[in-house]
């Protein structure tokens, strides 16, 4: 299933923003509705199109898991310039994160922990984290540092 989501504009710069499910199974077929979606639109509007998307929605598991706080969180800071550059850096968060992933003070993360760095290996090879950049891994294997969080604490 897809979502095709549609942000129109008009005049007066006001946006207004249409969501519509397409209960097909591929993506060939939900972008053809999407594409069919948008033409029939646009005879019946005045308004320019301001942006569109098409989102596979997919499920999950449909139990809860035992012990999955997703108001802790952990926030690693990784790179965005390599060795020679000046020091930029770009958070990530990790709701519910893994007990292994900290030190033994249950609050700094462990950055030499390896499904840790694996999954800043895979956000650096697939995608731009802050403005067109993605994270280097020239240093650390991209990790400067993390800490543990509670978000419910931060009041968000």
């Amino acid at each position: 299933m897809f979502r095709w989501t549609v942000t129109l504009i008009g005049t007066n710069s006001l946006k207004t923003t249409l969501n519509f499910m397409i209960p097909e199974e591929d993506y060939a077929d939900a972008n053809t509705a999407a594409l069919n979606l948008l033409v029939a639109l646009n005879a019946v509007t005045d308004a320019n199109v301001y942006n569109e998307t098409l989102t596979e929605i997919r499920s999950g598991a449909a139990t809860l898991p035992s012990d999955a706080d997703v108001t802790d969180e952990a926030l690693v800071i990784t790179y965005l310039s390599g060795t020679g550059e000046a020091a930029k850096y770009h958070p990530i968060r990790i709701p519910a994160p893994i007990d292994a992933m900290f030190l033994g003070d249950k609050v700094t993360v462990d950055i030499t922990n390896q499904p840790l760095q694996d999954w800043v290996a895979e956000l650096s090879q697939h995608v731009e984290v802050s403005d067109g950049e993605s994270i280097v891994l020239d240093i650390d294997e991209g990790i400067a540092s993390g800490y543990w969080r509670s978000v419910k604490k931060l009041g968000r």
